[in-house]
This record gives C-alpha cells, sequence and structure tokens, in this order.
C-alpha cells in the first residue's frame, strides 16, 4: 500500500506507475483510463517541448507551424480555415488569429473562395514554403523529440493511438 506522503521523487517506480497505484488506493473506477491519460499527457508535454525549442529560432508557434505544414501537404497549397480549425481541432478564432499573424509575416495569404463568398482560404505563399521547409528539416533533424524511441514502437504506437483515436470518434481523413 502507497504510503500518505509518498511522492514521485522518493518512489523508484514510474511516475505513471505511482500516480496509478495512488490513484488507485484513493478510487475505485477509471485507474486504467486515468493512466493512460496521464501517460499520453506526458508523452504529448516531452514532444511539445522538443518542438518548441526548433521552432522557437523560427519565430513560428506550434500552431502556425501546424497550419504551414497543413497548407503545404494540401492540394494546390491552399486549405479554408474551417478545415485547417477542424485538422488542428482548434477553435476557429483561434485559426484565424494565426493564420493573420502568419499573413503580416508574409507566409500565407488570405482570400475569398471562388465559389463561396463566406469561406475563407488561406494558401501557402513562397515564403511560407521555404520556412515550414526549414522547420521541418529542423524538426526531422530533431526527430520531433522522439529520436531515442526506436522505429518499431513509433509503428506500433502509430497502430495502436489509431485504434484508440477511431474508438474515441476521431474518423477525420486527410482530404
Amino acid at each position: 500500500m502507497a504510503s500518505e506522503h509518498s511522492t514521485p521523487a522518493d518512489d523508484s517506480r514510474d511516475v505513471i506507475d505511482w500516480m496509478r497505484a495512488e490513484w488507485t488506493e484513493r478510487r475505485d473506477s477509471a485507474e486504467l483510463e486515468f493512466a493512460t491519460t496521464m501517460a499520453l499527457l506526458r508523452t504529448h508535454q516531452w514532444i511539445v517541448r522538443a518542438m518548441d525549442g526548433e521552432l522557437r529560432s523560427l519565430r513560428l508557434s506550434r500552431n502556425a507551424y501546424l497550419i504551414l505544414t497543413s497548407l503545404q501537404l494540401s492540394d494546390a497549397r491552399t486549405r479554408t480555415l474551417g478545415k485547417l480549425s477542424k485538422y488542428l481541432m482548434v477553435h476557429p478564432t483561434t485559426v484565424s488569429m494565426a493564420v493573420d499573424q502568419l499573413v503580416k509575416a508574409g507566409f500565407v495569404e488570405r482570400h475569398a473562395h471562388p465559389t463561396d463568398r463566406r469561406t475563407v482560404l488561406a494558401t501557402l505563399t513562397p515564403a511560407g514554403l521555404d520556412v515550414v521547409e526549414e522547420a521541418n528539416d529542423r524538426l526531422a533533424g530533431a526527430r520531433f523529440g522522439l529520436a531515442s524511441v526506436d522505429t518499431q514502437t513509433l509503428e506500433t504506437l502509430i497502430a495502436h493511438l489509431q485504434l484508440v483515436r477511431r474508438a474515441v470518434g476521431d474518423i477525420e481523413t486527410g482530404h
């Protein structure tokens, strides 16, 4: 049984194992879901820290980078702001504000959809392509903070997370 004063610092177990044990001692449900969530959030924080470190020198936020990459991977390097919001799972206002900053920097052009005046398009500029290529090179060089994880583990993780994403309703396609 865990001590009342036990902490991750004085416990030789992994922090997630410690948190799970403490959760189980205090609660009678959802310990597996709690531990999974904590493991995902901690992993996310490590990856975010590595990404932000690489992007900072290019003066790009993570959202800006993800928008630029989404545009780079899209047909004609153009997407609607609504589609960007949906893909990135951020509020439309957040996308609009990030696109405004990218327009100001000369990385993106904003324009009306040719057949639907209510829809706004964002298009990657040549300068935006240059900066996203540089960001991609830096992040790939750092392997997105995952350099110490072997290929098989990464492939397995992608496959398992896809199963989880589908189970929770994340069925977005890339088109």
